[in-house]
């Protein structure tokens, strides 16, 4: 009942904007007509209905208009968690400065899914986040040490290495899975030796995607263990060892992956021949 409550409002705030000539076209000149469709999503952001309130955020969002950006900061204050996660989704879409100190105020809230939102759109606003995001790997709440890690690999600010290689060995493996991939888009050398130690992670993807950050990093010293890879009982995890070792090109894989080339899943198989052609595309240069 709450979502076919929720699809009404959408429809007839929708509709009221429609008919206020406020959205789309035909209307006007279009920078009046956004500005006035803005005004009227401030005013809903204090309607009584939640639910008004929530869909106007998100409208905001949708609009990336920067005169939301105050009343979207005080709508992160609002009694009901949904509006809240909602007006944080809207200022990381965004994307103004302006929302990093609140959004850093919103990671300590008490709602773990508003946090895992506030961690995300600080993300997306990029580096004056990096900081707290750091403290946010350390939240009591899986989702939320996920998304921070997620949002600083998206930033790739070099600060944020040292914390990630430490939420290498989170005790959740969706944490340790998002620290791998997180630490090879920073691409930093200093990571190396502990993605290797995370080839032997318990869970398959954390030994998969801990491949994948090896190849983006492209250290040579991975090469072994890597190759050591390719016996993994996990196929993903021996598909991305391969396809890592296409991607630092050392010789060294040559014969171990032609020896892939026999494995039992076909996708291994297609990754061993795709490295091999790149191994072989730089000995020709």
């Amino acid at each position: 009942m709450k979502n076919i409550n929720t699809n009404l409002v959408k429809a007839a705030m929708i509709a009221l904007l429609t008919l206020s000539c406020i959205s789309f076209v035909g209307c006007g000149k279009t920078d009046e007509v956004d500005a006035d469709k803005v005004d009227t999503l401030i005013q809903w952001l204090k309607d009584k209905d939640k639910n008004v309130r929530q869909l106007a955020a998100l409208e905001m969002g949708e609009i990336k208009d920067t005169s939301a950006v105050e009343p979207l900061i005080a709508a992160l204050k609002d009694n009901d968690r949904s509006v809240r996660w909602s007006a944080a989704e809207a200022l990381g879409e965004i994307k103004d400065i302006r929302a990093v100190e609140p959004l850093i105020a919103a990671l300590k809230d008490d709602d773990s899914g508003v946090r895992q939102v506030a961690a995300w759109a600080l993300g997306k606003i990029g580096t004056p986040a990096v900081e707290p995001l750091i403290v946010a790997l350390k939240d009591n709440d899986s989702s939320v040490r996920q998304s921070a890690a997620k949002a600083l690999g998206e930033i790739k600010d070099t600060r944020a290495v040292e914390p990630l290689i430490d939420a290498l060995k989170d005790v959740d493996s969706g944490v340790r899975d998002d620290a791998a991939k997180a630490l090879g888009k920073i691409k930093d050398g200093l990571a190396v030796e502990p993605l290797i130690a995370a080839l032997k992670d318990v869970d398959g993807s954390v030994r998969r995607d801990a491949a994948g950050a090896l190849g983006e990093i492209k250290d040579t010293s991975a090469v072994e263990p890597l190759i050591a890879a390719l016996k993994d009982n996990n196929s993903s995890v021996r598909w991305s060892a391969a396809e890592a070792l296409g991607k630092i090109k050392d010789e060294r894989a040559v014969g171990p992956l032609i020896d892939a080339l026999e494995d039992v899943d076909n996708g291994v198989r297609r990754e061993a021949i795709k490295a091999l052609e790149e191994i072989d595309g730089n000995q020709r240069r």
